[in-house]
């Protein structure tokens, strides 16, 4: 079982999700090196028929990230989110290369466990940030196994201001003292969430301490060994061999992805289109969980959910 589960599901109620099941999800170690294991959650298959959506994850975010849109859509879908080696609960390689290619290679090595081990050999993915490059780049070498994929506020191009704004947030979390003073910190730096929700965020992103101190659950050296592995121009050739269904999600407030980008990546992906979320910012599904479930609901429920439509790569999105 997941811990804090029951902070999810009090804050999911507070949120407005809607939800049917309210079961704990299960975590997952799989062995990827001699050196560690990657943690992945699975949201369940009561039928035996659901079809598969993989969550991946933003730098310095984790499987949990995705607690409330999968609480949301398990009804439907064999919800599964993993974490990314060094984040969440996976392990830390021994001498740490957060590279690119690296994380392409655990989600590599999930897919491989999901076919071997549990007969999944189709799904849909779904990728924040760094998660939504893994996607395309995954889907663009590997189409027959993908129905469709949602990439979530990130483009081959970033705009740099706003590249560096996040680095500013990023350098200016806590390192230490008490959870409280954490939450607190963490709650004026997100003017968009309420400090319930923060707080909710945290207790999942962190381990505390028997005497109320904390730590982060990702390496602290994920910051400092963290390397692309592909260019600009390596993320668009990816997104010009994408053949499945696609969809672009925005939110409306992040300056990450500038428009004109946006309007090259559908002309770039062949029926493809793109949505923003309204009161939303770079950490779309949390800023606001339910505008992006309304917004990536119904392309899920027509690509994923009716997985014989997903399979037909000349089918056309209507735009948004």
């Amino acid at each position: 079982m997941v811990d804090s589960f029951d902070t999810t599901i009090a804050a999911a109620e507070r949120a407005g999700i809607c939800f049917d099941d309210a079961s704990p999800p299960t975590s997952h170690r799989i062995q990827q090196t001699d050196e560690f294991e990657l943690n992945f959650i699975d949201w369940g298959d009561d039928t035996g028929t659901k079809p598969t959506i993989i969550f991946i994850h933003g730098f310095l975010q984790q499987s949990r990230t995705w607690d409330f849109t999968c609480l949301a859509l398990r009804s439907r879908f064999r919800c599964i989110s993993l974490d990314l080696r060094g984040h969440g609960d996976s392990g830390r390689p021994v001498a740490p290369d957060y590279s690119t290619h690296y994380y392409l290679s655990d989600l590599h090595r999930l897919i491989d466990h999901l076919s071997h081990e549990m007969d999944i050999d189709r799904f849909g993915l779904c990728g924040l940030s760094l998660g939504g490059h893994l996607s395309y780049i995954y889907a663009s070498e590997h189409p027959n196994t993908v129905d469709a994929i949602v990439v979530v506020d990130v483009a081959p191009e970033a705009n740099r201001e706003a590249r560096k704004g996040i680095n500013r947030y990023i350098s200016a979390l806590p390192k230490d003292g008490s959870f409280d003073a954490l939450v607190d910190k963490v709650a004026k730096m997100s003017p968009m969430r309420s400090r319930e929700a923060v707080r909710g965020s945290l207790l999942r992103a962190t381990r505390l301490r028997p005497d109320g101190t904390w730590e982060w659950k990702n390496d602290p050296r994920l910051l400092e060994r963290h390397r692309a592995s592909f260019s600009p121009e390596d993320y668009w050739a990816a997104l010009g061999k994408v053949t499945v269904p696609s969809l672009f999600v925005l939110g409306q407030n992040s300056k990450l992805v500038a428009p004109e980008t946006v309007r090259r990546m559908v002309e770039t992906v062949q029926g493809s289109s793109a949505t923003y979320v309204p009161k939303a910012s770079h950490r779309v599904p949390g800023d606001n969980p339910i505008g992006f479930i309304k917004a990536v609901s119904p392309f899920l429920d027509r690509y994923v959910l009716n997985s014989d439509v997903g399979r037909h790569r000349d089918v056309k999105l209507a735009p948004s």
